[in-house]
C-alpha cells in the first residue's frame, strides 16, 4: 500500500465513523461498530464494561519477529456547536466540509480529536498487506470527561512492547511524557454570626482575566481571580479589620478562574484607609499582570449590610490561606527545557452558608513532586482550620530519557519525513499516564496530525498532515525493532 492509498483509506474510515454519534458517554454505537468491523474481518476482539474495544491482528507474513505494537486512541468526542446550529449529537451524523487543505464540520466540533486515531487504526486493520508485527488496537472511551475508559484497561489484556498513542494535535511533535495530578478538597467551617453594628459592607468582583487550561496554559502565568481576590482583601486587612460575608469564584477544576467575588465589611471609621489600600494594591497587581491580562478589572461597590458574617477567626483563616497558598508554576522540568514540571491551580471556591469549599488541582510530571506539593498545601490548609482530602489521583507518564522507542522514532522520522521532530511533554493528563501504570514495561509515544480549535465548533483537521503522519506510522509499524 502506498502512503497516498493509506491516507485515502484513513479519510474513508474517518467519514464512516463520523456517521455514528459518539459524544462522551454515548459511545455504545461506535464501540459496537468496532466489534462488528473486527467480526467481519475475522479479527479477535473484545469489549469491556466501559465499552473499550481491543482488536488484535496477527503479524503480516514475514514480520512475525517484529515487536508487538499497540495502536491507541479514544473513540469519544467533545460535543460543541454554534449558537445557530440545530445539530443533535445524540442522533445526527457529523456533517463534514472540506475546504482546500482543511476538513471541518458544519458549525459543530469535527471529532478529529480523536477520531483520526480510530480511522488510522481501522485503515491498518482493513489491509492485511500492510507490514507489521503482532498488532493490538486499543480504542478507549470517555477520555474527554474523565478518562474513564483508560482507568479500567487491564494490563494483562495487552502485550505490546511499544504503544503508539495518536492523540497529539501538532504535526512534527512527539509527546514523551505527561503530568499526573490530583484534586484537593478543602473545607472550612464559617460559623456565621450576627453582623455587629458599626460596619460598612462592600461587594468586590475580580474579572476580565484570560483564564485558560490549568495544565497546558499554567506556564503563561495568567492571573488567578481567586488568588488575586484573596490577596486584595488580605492587604486591605492591614489597615482595617476585614469581615467576610460571602466569597466565591471559579467554575471548573481544570480552568484557571477568570472571575471571583466577595461581600466584605470593615469598620466604618476605617473605610477611607481601606479603600486607599485596595486602590494601591489593584494598581500593583495590574502592573504585574501586563501584558498577559490587559483586561483585568476590579469592581468595588457599597452594598446592603448582610445579616450575618463569617466568624472573625474564619474570615482571617480564609484570607490567610488564600494569601499563603501557592498557585501557578511550582517547578520547571530538569529533563525537558522550558517545560513546567509541577504546578497547582486554586480552581473553585464555593460558599455554602455554613462552610466554604475550596478545590485545588495539583499536577506534576514527577509523582514525588506531586506528593510534595500536595502535602504542603494540605498542611497549610489544616493549620488554618480546614479539613483536607485528596481525590481523583491519576498517574504521571514520567519521561524515560533515551528510550529505545524515542531513539528509533526520532531517527525514522528524520529518515522518512526529512526533519527532526520536536520532542516534548504536556503538563496535563493523558491516557498514556493511566496506561503506563498498567503497562510499566511498555514504551510509549504520542503523535498525530495537526488539529486546530479542538473542543470548539471551529475544530479543523489539516489533511496534508494526515499524509505525513500516515507515512510515519506505516514506517514505524514496519521498522520498529
Amino acid at each position: 500500500m502506498t502512503d497516498t492509498t493509506y491516507t485515502t483509506s484513513v479519510m474513508h474510515w474517518f467519514r464512516q465513523i463520523s456517521q455514528i454519534p459518539r459524544e462522551s458517554g454515548n459511545e455504545q454505537g461506535i464501540s459496537d461498530f468496532l466489534m462488528q468491523f473486527a467480526k467481519d474481518r475475522g479479527l479477535d476482539a473484545e469489549q469491556d464494561e466501559e465499552r473499550n474495544v481491543i482488536i488484535r491482528a496477527n503479524a503480516t507474513p514475514g514480520y512475525e519477529q517484529n515487536p508487538p505494537i499497540i495502536l491507541q486512541g479514544h473513540i469519544d468526542m467533545v460535543a460543541e456547536k454554534s449558537a445557530t446550529s440545530t445539530h443533535d449529537f445524540a442522533k445526527d451524523p457529523i456533517e463534514l466540509i472540506e475546504e482546500g487543505e482543511w476538513l471541518h464540520a458544519n458549525e459543530t466540533t469535527l471529532g478529529a480529536d480523536n477520531g483520526i486515531a480510530v480511522a488510522m487504526a481501522l485503515a491498518v486493520l482493513d489491509d492485511p498487506t500492510i507490514p507489521h508485527g503482532p498488532l493490538e488496537c486499543l480504542f478507549t472511551t470517555n477520555e474527554e470527561t474523565g478518562m474513564n475508559g483508560a482507568m479500567v484497561v487491564k494490563g494483562d489484556r495487552l502485550h505490546g512492547t511499544y504503544l503508539l498513542n495518536i492523540d497529539t494535535e501538532q504535526e512534527h511533535e512527539f509527546i514523551v511524557a505527561c503530568a499526573g495530578g490530583c484534586r484537593l478538597d478543602l473545607t472550612l467551617p464559617t460559623n456565621p454570626v450576627s453582623t455587629p453594628a458599626g460596619l460598612t459592607a462592600f461587594h468586590i468582583a475580580v474579572d476580565g482575566l484570560h483564564g485558560g487550561h490549568s495544565g497546558i496554559e499554567i506556564g503563561s502565568q495568567f492571573g488567578n481571580a481567586l488568588a488575586i481576590l484573596g490577596r486584595l482583601l488580605h492587604e486591605a486587612n492591614h489597615t482595617a479589620s476585614i469581615y467576610i460575608s460571602h466569597f466565591a469564584g471559579g467554575s471548573k477544576h481544570n480552568a484557571i478562574p477568570r472571575t471571583a467575588e466577595a461581600t466584605f465589611l470593615c469598620e466604618t471609621k476605617h473605610v477611607e484607609s481601606m479603600q486607599r489600600q485596595l486602590s494601591e494594591t489593584i494598581d500593583i497587581i495590574r502592573h504585574e499582570l501586563v501584558p498577559q491580562d490587559p483586561d483585568f478589572q476590579v469592581h468595588i461597590t457599597p452594598c446592603d449590610t448582610p445579616s450575618t458574617i463569617f466568624a472573625p477567626t474564619q474570615s482571617q483563616a480564609l484570607l490567610q490561606f488564600l494569601y499563603l497558598a501557592p498557585h501557578g508554576v511550582f517547578g520547571m522540568s530538569k529533563k525537558l527545557d522550558g517545560l513546567v514540571e509541577t504546578s497547582n491551580n486554586i480552581a473553585i471556591v464555593e460558599d455554602h452558608a455554613t462552610h466554604i469549599d475550596v478545590l485545588i488541582s495539583v499536577r506534576s510530571l514527577t509523582m514525588s513532586q506531586l506528593a510534595y506539593l500536595r502535602d504542603r498545601i494540605m498542611t497549610l490548609a489544616t493549620l488554618h482550620g480546614f479539613t483536607a482530602s485528596e481525590q481523583g489521583r491519576y498517574p504521571a507518564w514520567e519521561y524515560e530519557r533515551g528510550s529505545q522507542l524515542e531513539e528509533q522514532a526520532v531517527a525514522l522520522y528524520k529518515e522518512v519525513i526529512g526533519i527532526d521532530p520536536y520532542v516534548t511533554a504536556v503538563h496535563a493528563g493523558l491516557e498514556c499516564g493511566l496506561l503506563k501504570a498498567q503497562l510499566p514495561n511498555t514504551q510509549m509515544l504520542s503523535f498525530g496530525p495537526t488539529i486546530l480549535g479542538a473542543h470548539t465548533p471551529k475544530e479543523r483537521l489539516h489533511i496534508p498532515s494526515v499524509t505525513t503522519v500516515s507515512k510515519f506510522l506505516l514506517t514505524l509499524l514496519e521498522k520498529l525493532q
